[in-house]
């Protein structure tokens, strides 16, 4: 179901996810919206995502049954969010957020598409405030943001190897997106403690 109808709703929500960023102290790199759904690209400083985005989605969703004379629920169940490594997978989410709209046949050039962060990181539109496009540049060699902007328009627009199977991985419900070492490091830092009971010797394992 679209539950982005117009450039209102777009720019409603917009204006809800600057405020939100800003309650929670979370920084946006990138984003997308589409008609059904929407992508983030965000790192935040302390353990709050969930309620950050329950904040999101309520607010939108209480604002936009009201403009539209709906009632019950606008977003489908809890939000999906991975872990990804910064190095070498990045850049590569960039690339797909960008191409979502041409992915979709909704446009024919990503620039062409106002509801994403791709015109604001390329240099072609004003920044909406909210977005750290100068942290998703530093990620592209360059002595100048001239430079490191090129370098962007031009991973975003370079073939994919395997559009197939990285598509296939950002949309999946994989956790942690990343090499080996990464996944395992992040399994081991977010494993519970293992609670080990009173006469039994302690021991060491991998979840």
């Amino acid at each position: 179901m679209q539950i982005f109808l117009d450039d209102i709703d777009y720019r409603k929500f917009l204006f809800v996810l600057s405020d939100v960023l800003d309650v929670y102290d979370v920084e946006c790199w990138d984003y997308c919206v589409m008609p059904n759904h929407f992508h983030l690209t965000l790192r935040n400083r302390l353990p709050n995502l969930s309620k950050m985005m329950q904040h999101l989605n309520g607010e939108y969703a209480t604002w936009w049954n009201a403009r539209h004379q709906r009632v019950g629920h606008v977003f489908q169940g809890r939000f999906k969010d991975q872990i990804v490594q910064k190095e070498g997978y990045l850049v590569t989410l960039f690339q797909y957020f960008a191409l979502n709209p041409l992915r979709a046949n909704l446009v024919s050039a990503p620039e062409q598409w106002p509801w994403s962060a791709y015109s604001c990181i390329a240099g072609r539109a004003p920044n909406p405030g909210f977005l750290s496009s100068e942290l998703v540049l530093a990620e592209f060699e360059g002595e100048s943001p001239r430079v490191r902007r090129e370098r962007y328009i031009a991973r975003v627009l370079a073939k994919w190897d395997d559009e197939d199977r990285i598509v296939k991985l950002l949309r999946s419900r994989r956790r942690v997106v990343g090499d080996a070492w990464f996944k395992r490091s992040v399994l081991e830092e977010t494993a519970p403690p293992v609670v080990v009971p009173k006469g039994v010797e302690s021991y060491y394992g991998y979840l």
